[in-house]
């Protein structure tokens, strides 16, 4: 084989993939959920949070943050949620249903390349919508925060990992866009409580509060709130959320069904 060639066996696919990415976007710039829910919701709750701050000046009791820097952490991971438990396995669960996953294995893209487009969209509406929160926490509301850029990023990465790990679990197991409609809503809601939307850990203390600690979503929001005051995520909430993502994302990829 020469090196021409080869080139042009490597070259092929990324360009079968490119425009697997471009139609995946302009779907997704079709019907915009995901841009409403990964980063318009946030966007609202931060307004919603920023105007009660400002209500309410001061540390929350029981922490010493404001009430716009306590939620900033949550409404983070409030976009990846609805982009991970949402919006990625409904859509893969609706093109398994549509036959279009079957019919992408019978082109020179395989399946797989399907999920990673969709993986790449939601990853930059995730990354929108971190930067929307961060800049307009400090710019428009006044938080004092202080990024470690290292801790900051191992925090995005492994919040990521694991709810958008647990999202494609969704998509493996449930047969139907109706079921997978229902289990994600479900899981959102729990998954919004645990981060503290409703009630922050810290205020609450005792068992309830380990709960919420130990789980996928607070996990990610401990990480975070740590590392957007420069401060090393604790390394419970790092094994916690290492060892939820191998889990989902080992029975993903067992169960997970292309027909």
């Amino acid at each position: 084989m020469t090196l021409a060639s080869a080139r042009s066996r490597e070259t092929k696919p990324r360009g079968h993939f490119s425009e697997l990415l471009k139609v995946e976007g302009k779907l997704a710039l079709r019907e915009p959920v995901g841009l409403f829910t990964g980063i318009g919701v946030p966007t609202i709750l931060l307004v919603v949070f920023g105007l009660i701050g400002i209500a309410n000046p001061g540390n929350v009791p029981g922490t010493s943050y404001t009430v716009i820097e306590l939620y900033v952490p949550t409404l983070m991971v409030i976009g990846f949620i609805f982009l991970g438990i949402y919006i990625l396995p409904i859509t893969m669960v609706k093109y398994r249903e549509i036959g279009w996953l079957r019919r992408v294995s019978v082109t020179p893209e395989p399946p797989s390349r399907l999920l990673a487009a969709q993986l790449i969209i939601n990853l930059v509406l995730a990354l929108a919508a971190i930067l929307i929160i961060t800049f307009g926490s400090e710019l428009i509301f006044g938080a004092s925060l202080d990024v470690g850029i290292p801790y900051f990023v191992l925090s995005v990465v492994l919040s990521i990992a694991v709810i958008f790990s647990l999202g494609l679990l969704v998509a493996a197991l449930v047969p139907s866009q109706s079921v997978a409609s229902g289990a994600s809503g479900g899981l959102i809601f729990l998954l919004f409580f645990l981060a503290g939307l409703w009630v922050p850990p810290a205020t609450v203390g005792g068992p309830l509060a380990t709960i919420m600690y130990y789980s996928p979503s607070g996990a990610a929001a401990q990480a975070l709130l740590n590392s957007v005051f420069n401060t090393a995520p604790p390394y419970t909430a790092i094994v916690t959320m290492v060892a939820y993502t191998v889990v989902f994302a080992f029975v993903a990829i067992r169960y997970f069904r292309w027909e």
